[in-house]
């Protein structure tokens, strides 16, 4: 039931909206009456719109509460999710989450826009605040999440970085000359197998099977098993390091976990190489436009990286029709002619 009343003060003609929503009382005054009566034709007739209004969580569970909570049961693989998240705690932190409305989020990854940064990382922000409402709506049995309610910005992935043949000798070549033993291991592995950096660097012995020439993934980003076929020249390398157990292929010096951070070997073994805008995660760019030149079919790539659909292998597609085209050509140049 909702109730319009006249108020008449000093400062002139008020409308108050009285609705009560299972038991919860909620006045708002208005300077227009069509604005109160919009309000009190809402109120009544969206059952979501009042669910936020009363519900006692929405309304004093601020954003920064929530995050810390969210991450007190992260499970995730991201290492640097709660700076991530610092990103939004310090521009609505202090908003209740039932506060925290569309144009609030809009205004905050518009100003990401502003300062150059691009469409996927806008659309990652926007991920993680999401995950954090959704983790909310289930623990505490609430329906808001006004992240839905903006549309994923166009990502442009045609321009994709992966190594010709020569830059491929020029590199390899570099990166036998590290002084990190274990970095040739490290890159023929992610060019070959077209793995992530997390999931390659994070390889126990007891995930490589020797006789069946195979490593182990039991967690990747798709959340799913992955079973990585090894080349003959990665199994050699392997044994040059093989070790009995279950300690990690690429050990930090200090022997406490992998060597995570071994970015200062990487980009000293690209300045060797004489390679530009080229990253460690372009390895696995380079493993599918090899694939896809050598005639496998976007099905063998999806495959072969671990993708769940297409959409992100279609990005080789039109390698794989050059491949196709250059065939067709030195099949049948003389039919016809």
């Amino acid at each position: 039931m909702a109730k319009i009343q006249t108020r008449k003060g000093v400062k002139g003609t008020t409308y108050r909206v009285d609705v009560t929503h299972q038991g919860s009382r909620i006045t708002k005054s208005f300077k227009v009456k069509k604005d109160a009566e919009r309000f009190a034709a809402q109120f009544m007739l969206d059952a979501d719109f009042a669910h936020i209004l009363t519900n006692h969580t929405l309304n004093t569970l601020t954003l920064t509460e929530a995050v810390s909570e969210y991450l007190e049961r992260y499970t995730g693989r991201d290492p640097n999710m709660a700076n991530r998240l610092s990103w939004w705690t310090e521009r609505l932190g202090n908003k209740p989450l039932g506060k925290i409305s569309r144009r609030d989020i809009k205004t905050c990854l518009d100003s990401l826009r502003y300062e150059g940064k691009a469409p996927a990382t806008c659309n990652r922000r926007k991920m993680m605040l999401s995950a954090v409402f959704q983790f909310c709506n289930e623990e505490y049995d609430i329906k808001h999440n006004p992240c839905r309610e903006i549309r994923q910005l166009p990502e442009n992935n045609a321009i994709i970085r992966f190594l010709t043949e020569s830059e491929l000798a020029k590199l390899l070549e570099a990166v036998k000359k590290s002084e990190w033993e274990r970095l040739y291991l490290l890159v023929i592995t992610a060019l070959t197998t077209g793995a992530r950096r997390s999931e390659l660097i994070k390889l126990r012995w007891s995930d490589i099977d020797f006789q069946t020439k195979t490593a182990y993934l039991a967690k990747t980003k798709n959340s799913e098993r992955r079973v990585l076929p090894l080349t003959p020249p990665v199994i050699a390398e392997l044994e040059k390091f093989r070790e009995v157990g279950s300690g990690h292929l690429f050990p930090h010096a200090s022997g406490q976990g992998p060597f995570l951070h071994f970015d200062y070997r990487w980009k000293s073994a690209k300045r060797d190489a004489g390679l530009d805008n080229f990253r460690f995660h372009d390895l696995r760019h380079s493993c599918a436009s090899f694939l896809a030149m050598a005639g496998a079919g976007l099905l063998e790539i999806a495959d072969a990286l671990g993708h769940k659909s297409l959409n992100m292998t279609k990005r080789y597609a039109h390698l794989c029709v050059e491949h196709k085209t250059k065939l067709i050509d030195r099949v049948f140049s003389e039919v016809g002619g």
